[in-house]
């Protein structure tokens, strides 16, 4: 039976009633309960008001026992990082979960304190709208003043020593001796590690940038997965972000190479003095349209020297937390095999014979991974070396500054100037659905459907002239 609280005025006359309605307890034993404020009309007489009170109460215990009506006292904080557990930790990549818990803070501090039941729609658009006046953490990268390398040769420490001092990646050392910025919590401890203070080797980066529209929009897909899953739980009876107005996100230009820019690219890769390794990772990257990660996930088994197949099976990620670790591909459309020309195969032949004989001479001092893209010690290569070594060259040979992503928008653009269909291009690049190709491609097929008109037009009118418009008057 549901409790109700009745309120009266000094005529003894009934103004409005709580009705409290328990169903059941929580994981932690404390009761679930839910409450409703009713009011009655002022024309009722006082019969008519505890009648229709009475009727109210048993509607809304129905509602509350049928499950029509979320009972839950649970704020969104809480909520949250039951998803991270139960959820997130069993769905989601650890990069994806990485990006998320980096959004908490601001999640948190705006609507963590709020119950569930009392986030509307309202709630969500004005949490949208501060977002979207936020700025960019104006001191969250930092840069090295120095020559950090030069320290470490001095003191002999090496790179992965420090990184591990310092509980950073050795890939962020890298970067930072590569001339990178740097997470300002990383260089207070890289710091810490040399026994420095924070300002005597690094300085604060500021930035007044605000949130970007789609860093607003991942913000809001956190928000809404979490209430996605309160609504499975039966916690809440809908979810709030359903109909929030999102930020308008900017079309912006693919930023590739040009087709003689990246013959001028394809040139320098050829040069002897340019390691085996980038050679064939961005053989690789332009000539099969490869993803990143799915490159430094190739082992020697992926490659079908017989068929001429390169067969994608997983892609390799790196985080924090985990270091490298290895997913299925993007898409079920991701795993695939793709038949490359023979140089490339001839390319990793000789980067295979170029690690052999690097075995051979670390001899017990070889990690053995079985990749094909690894360190000078056989360990897995990291994301950001192939992308430094590829800045540093488009900066000497004044080429734009591009990521090694561009290079499958150039393959596919190339592969749609030569004619080759949607339905080939997502197969060749694993996209999950033609829609995505067209999406993202859209004005290339345009472009290319545009001239296969035309050619029609001129094999139709070889020896035809057209009207003019004078004899058509």
């Amino acid at each position: 039976m549901p409790y109700i609280e009745k309120t009266y005025n000094e005529n003894n006359e009934l103004i409005k009633a709580r009705i409290r309605v328990s169903n059941g307890y929580t994981p932690d034993g404390r009761k679930k309960t839910q409450s409703h404020t009713w009011l009655p009309s002022p024309k009722m007489t006082e019969l008519q008001k505890h009648k229709a009170l009475e009727k109210a109460a048993r509607e809304f215990e129905d509602e509350c026992k049928g499950g029509s009506k979320a009972v839950n006292t649970v704020k969104f904080q809480a909520l949250c990082e039951r998803w991270f557990e139960n959820f997130a930790s069993r769905k989601l990549k650890a990069s994806t979960i990485d990006l998320y818990r980096g959004f908490c803070g601001r999640v948190y501090d705006k609507i963590g304190h709020i119950r569930i039941d009392k986030i509307t729609p309202e709630t969500i658009d004005e949490f949208i709208s501060w977002l979207e006046r936020e700025r960019v953490d104006s001191e969250s990268t930092a840069l090295f003043t120095g020559n950090l390398k030069a320290i470490l040769n001095e003191r002999k420490i090496k790179q992965c020593e420090l990184a591990r001092l310092a509980d950073v990646s050795p890939q962020t050392i890298k970067s930072i001796i590569d001339g990178n910025k740097t997470k300002k919590a990383n260089a207070e401890k890289i710091a810490a590690a040399l026994g420095a203070k924070y300002g005597a080797m690094f300085r604060t980066v500021k930035s007044d940038k605000r949130l970007s529209p789609k860093t607003v929009k991942n913000y809001v897909s956190l928000v809404s997965s979490v209430f996605d899953y309160g609504c499975r739980l039966r916690m809440i009876k809908e979810n709030p972000c359903k109909n929030c107005i999102m930020p308008s996100i900017p079309h912006k230009d693919l930023n590739m190479m040009t087709r003689a820019q990246a013959q001028q690219f394809v040139e320098i890769l050829n040069r002897p003095d340019t390691p085996i390794k980038y050679r064939a990772f961005f053989y690789l990257a332009l000539f099969g349209g490869l993803r990143r990660g799915e490159i430094l996930g190739l082992e020697r088994e992926d490659i079908d020297f017989e068929n001429g197949l390169i067969h994608i099976r997983r892609t390799t990620h790196y985080s924090k937390q985990r270091g490298f670790y290895d997913t299925e591909p993007k898409t079920v459309k991701s795993r695939r095999a793709l038949p490359l020309p023979s140089f490339v195969f001839q390319t990793i032949r000789q980067l295979q014979n170029e690690q052999l004989s690097m075995r051979l001479a670390l001899g017990d001092q070889w990690i053995n991974t079985n990749r094909l893209f690894t360190t000078d010690k056989g360990g897995q290569m990291g994301g950001s070396t192939p992308l430094n070594w590829l800045r540093k060259t488009c900066e000497r040979n004044n080429l734009p500054k591009v990521n090694v992503h561009s290079f499958r928008h150039l393959n596919a653009s190339m592969l749609i100037a030569n004619g080759a269909d949607v339905k080939s291009v997502q197969l060749l690049l694993g996209h999950s659905q033609a829609s995505t190709t067209l999406d993202i491609y859209c004005q290339g097929f345009q472009d290319h459907q545009a001239q296969a008109l035309n050619s029609v037009a001129d094999a139709l009118l070889t020896d035809i002239k057209p009207i003019s418009a004078s004899a058509a008057r």
